[in-house]
């Protein structure tokens, strides 16, 4: 009886220690971010914005080649509303907005292209083609945080921004098939 009471004071010493021997704070680790500021997003949107078009018939019962100026019918800027009192760089909630939408974004001060586009199409149906540039318009509302003690507390700076993807050209026949999340697909459901 005696070995068996000795046995089990044994196995619990040895459990006691091991639980000594694991330092404090590896296991109640907390990363300290004080100082640091962070945004995040929300009601975030990239819907295809047209920026130019030009819609053409082709009934001549041929092939046509020609060049045809595209009029601008749209200008997208990349910018950024803040509170008063925000005194940090607009480029700042973009670079963070490229980060949350996973996706390459003009920064302020850039605009979408402001003037008409000149593109060579071969019309080789009998249809109505539209020739066309746009992008994904890229939209969102931002709060920034800052964390003191860490934990992260609002500053009162907030705001909505928009920016948007690489540009894209095309043309399509409104007769054709085309992927319906493609800038193409946008473009037939409007103008054809």
């Amino acid at each position: 009886m005696n070995k068996k009471w000795a046995s089990a004071a044994l196995v619990t010493g040895v459990m006691a220690s091991a639980l000594v021997a694991v330092p404090a704070t590896q296991a109640s680790a907390v990363v300290n971010c004080t100082g640091k500021y962070k945004i995040t997003w929300s009601a975030k949107k990239s819907p295809w914005a047209i920026t130019h078009r030009k819609v053409i018939e082709n009934y001549t019962g041929g092939t046509v080649t020609k060049t045809y100026s595209v009029e601008k019918i749209y200008v997208l800027g990349a910018s950024a509303t803040f509170t008063a009192g925000a005194k940090f760089k607009q480029d700042a909630v973009l670079e963070s907005m490229e980060e949350s939408f996973d996706a390459q974004l003009q920064m302020s001060g850039s605009y979408t292209n402001k003037h008409a586009e000149s593109i060579t199409y071969t019309l080789s149906k009998n249809d109505t083609y539209v020739l066309y540039s746009g992008t994904h318009k890229v939209t969102g509302n931002w709060t920034r945080y800052k964390c003191e003690a860490s934990h992260w507390f609002k500053t009162g700076q907030y705001g909505k921004a928009q920016s948007w993807t690489q540009e894209v050209d095309g043309g399509v026949r409104c007769g054709a098939t085309v992927p319906k999340t493609s800038l193409a697909a946008a473009v037939k459901k409007k103008y054809c």
